[in-house]
């Protein structure tokens, strides 16, 4: 069913369902305020709706609801990024994503607040979606509170046929304050069972400590070559909807449109020099270790092995000790007795720990391990492994356990 029918057959479901007024004094009641708000609608100025569609460039779907639609090719290019070239690069982000890019939807919404809940209004919808060789952004805007059942069924249409929906920040915001909408209008999420990609989760974990923030408009800038000027922020985003509202005001509503279709194109391009991120992170400037463990964690430990290895001169302590746990799986002692002892030159505890480990546990060395033992920081465990290395030495109370495995460490 098309979208204009769709919203027809809603419109005609809604009127039928609000019952008439009971009577009595709650009647009375009612009466009484529509009158008064009829009053106090008299003084004010009709929102002049044709001034709003002329202001953000759009047209209406229907009473409340205004649509807004343009078309880049792929060729254009964001910043440093070629769009089309988004096309590969999401696919290296998500495993298991769907590889057909016409069923990617970036999505991303303008809200009345950052509190969410069911006081917070998602008043701005944004998709953007690969459609006859262009990127293909449209916007729906809710410009009357009564007609946000029809708004979320334009929305619902955006997104229900999506396989892969792509975000900044929308786990932990967008996607939860959608969810919370459509079901005050009593209508299932059309988000529930997608696949999420959350580029923020992946620009925290390479860069969350080597940048001071993660928001967008940083890794715009780091990332696309792109600073904002002239931007609307998005902090003034609801005070401009809230001016529409209360005042007819148009004036900010389209630098809102603006900055939410900037944050669309920004969020498509970020997978291209992310992918980079994840398989050449010095070329990015992400945290090399951090990039390790992502591809640890994804149990591709080849690669994580192959960065660390290939860029070990720059790492970190927590990137040089994880270097020297896969050198020890791997059976590369040597390896990883370098590292270790380069660290506890510099005092670490955890590589103090592990070659006290070691000469404990494989050299039988129990006064090198003593010594080690005893520079590690005050506490339980520091006096535990130290008891229990001095009753191993000549003349100690406790007898010698019998030689543990040589698969690892105790």
């Amino acid at each position: 069913m098309a979208l204009k029918d769709r919203l027809q057959l809603l419109k005609g479901e809604t009127a039928t369902a609000v019952p008439p007024a009971p009577g009595g004094d709650l009647a009375s009641r009612l009466r009484r305020l529509r009158t008064s708000t009829a009053r106090r609608d008299e003084t004010r100025t009709p929102p002049d709706e044709a001034a709003l569609a002329a202001a953000v460039g759009g047209e209406w779907l229907a009473p409340g609801l205004l649509w807004v639609e343009c078309r880049l090719a792929l060729d254009h290019r964001h910043g440093d990024v070629r769009l089309g070239d988004a096309l590969s690069a999401v696919p290296t982000l998500l495993e298991g994503a769907d590889v057909d890019p016409t069923r990617w939807l970036f999505l991303d919404t303008e809200t009345s607040g950052l509190a969410g809940g069911t006081g917070t209004w998602a008043f701005l919808f944004g998709a953007a979606r690969v459609e006859g060789g262009a990127l293909v952004v449209r916007q729906f805007l809710l410009s009357r509170l009564d007609a946000e059942a029809a708004y979320l069924e334009a929305v619902a249409g955006e997104i229900e046929g999506a396989g892969l929906l792509v975000t900044y920040n929308g786990k932990t915001f967008d996607a939860p304050l959608l969810s919370t909408r459509f079901r005050l209008v009593g209508r299932s999420s059309p988000l529930d069972g997608k696949p999420h990609l959350d580029v923020l989760g992946l620009v925290r974990r390479a860069f969350g400590r080597v940048w001071s923030d993660c928001r967008l408009a940083t890794a715009e800038q780091r990332l696309l070559g792109l600073s904002r000027v002239g931007d609307l922020p998005g902090s003034e985003a609801p005070e401009a909807w809230l001016a529409w509202l209360r005042r007819g005001e148009t004036a900010r509503l389209g630098g809102v449109l603006a900055h939410n279709r900037r944050d669309l194109l920004s969020l498509a391009a970020l997978a291209v020099p992310m992918a980079r991120s994840l398989c050449d992170p010095a070329a990015t400037g992400a945290e090399i270790g951090a990039v390790a463990s992502y591809h640890l964690a994804r149990g591709d430990e080849g690669r994580a092995f192959a960065l660390l290895v290939a860029h070990r001169r720059s790492l970190s302590p927590p990137a040089l000790l994880e270097l020297a746990r896969l050198h020890r799986a791997r059976g590369e002692w040597e390896a990883a007795i370098e590292i270790w002892e380069m660290l506890a030159d510099r005092d670490h505890p955890a590589a103090i720990e592990a070659l006290a480990k070691y000469l404990e546990h494989r050299l039988r060395d129990f006064a090198a391990a003593l010594r080690l033992a005893q520079r590690l920081p005050a506490g339980p465990e520091r006096e535990r492994r130290c008891r229990r290395l001095a009753s191993r030495l000549p003349g100690g109370a406790q007898a010698e356990p019998p030689e543990p495995p040589v698969c690892g460490l105790g």
